[in-house]
């Protein structure tokens, strides 16, 4: 379900479990200098949201479904917090496990539910073990965690649809060692990085982050001169990048003559047409450069 405009301001005010994970460098979709910039209030709101992210939004009530079959009666987004204990984690929760089928033990078990690999599934489900275990993905380990210390309890459910594997029920037990590690760590990056407003030193943002920064018109500050080089540098060469491959494609399809493909030691290009039917454009069609190796260099790479 999509957080509300309360949960996003509340966000704010707490270090949520997917900022733990980015400050732990186990968040491939952000990092520490990110929360850093979010958590001071020094980025514009960011209303996109990319096909994956639809998915899942559309696909968690019949994840939590799913969950409702194996652990019982849910209710649905909730907040907790453990600010009330001097620690400043929160989190939205996507369901609270209220009517166990089994018994009194996992009433009050928060639940995180994940779709995973539905779109760039090439059929490896590595990050995702085998069911009714806690092999799960070091990002929802620590989302996990941050629930249960939110929560007070020593188990977390994660019912995913993963892509190669359909729906599967995952269980991640509480590790006092990583709770206690978590806890310090969320103290520290808030009161050395957010309450003192100052920036981790260790890590780079994320340049789709940083372009979101909110900008003073018509201020100027002062950057040391060989940050602007390294950057003047690092354009000449994706320049020059640029134009060798554009002229190295320009010799190969040369060479390639009035064929359609062509074969050589190390497999085969096509030079294939292709064609869009379009939508809301126009139909259009084009020719696509592809290389595909050959399979005794596959044997080698491997």
């Amino acid at each position: 379900m999509p957080i509300t405009a309360k949960q996003k301001e509340l966000r704010k005010n707490h270090i949520g479990g997917s900022d733990l994970a980015a400050i732990c460098g186990m968040d491939e979709y952000k990092n520490a200098y990110d929360v850093y910039l979010e958590k001071t209030g020094k980025l514009e709101e960011d209303e996109r949201e990319n096909e994956a992210m639809k998915a899942g939004t559309y696909l968690e009530d019949g994840v939590l479904k799913f969950a409702e079959e194996r652990l019982g009666k849910l209710v649905r987004n909730q907040y907790r917090s453990a600010k009330d204990k001097g620690i400043p984690i929160g989190t939205n929760i996507d369901a609270i496990v209220v009517e166990p089928l089994n018994g009194e033990e996992n009433k009050g078990d928060p639940v995180e539910a994940k779709t995973s690999q539905l779109y760039y599934y090439h059929g490896s489900s590595s990050q995702w073990g085998k069911e009714d275990t806690d092999e799960v993905p070091s990002r929802t380990i620590i989302q996990c965690h941050a629930q249960m210390i939110c929560t007070d309890t020593e188990i977390c459910h994660v019912p995913a649809l993963v892509g190669g594997k359909g729906l599967v029920m995952y269980h991640v037990p509480l590790d006092i060692e990583l709770k206690k590690m978590l806890e310090e760590k969320a103290v520290y990056f808030w009161n050395e990085h957010v309450l003192k407003d100052i920036p981790p030193d260790d890590v780079i943002p994320s340049l789709d982050v940083v372009k979101r920064v909110r900008r003073e018109p018509g201020t100027v500050v002062s950057v040391p001169d060989d940050i602007v080089r390294n950057w003047l540098n690092a354009k000449e060469l994706a320049n020059q990048a640029d134009k060798q491959k554009k002229e190295a494609e320009a010799i190969l399809k040369a060479a390639l003559g009035t064929a359609e493909g062509a074969t050589c030691e190390s497999g085969m290009v096509t030079y294939l047409q292709q064609h869009c039917k379009g939508y809301k454009t126009k139909p259009s069609t084009y020719r696509v450069l592809r290389f595909k190796k050959g399979e005794q260099n596959d044997k080698e790479t491997k």
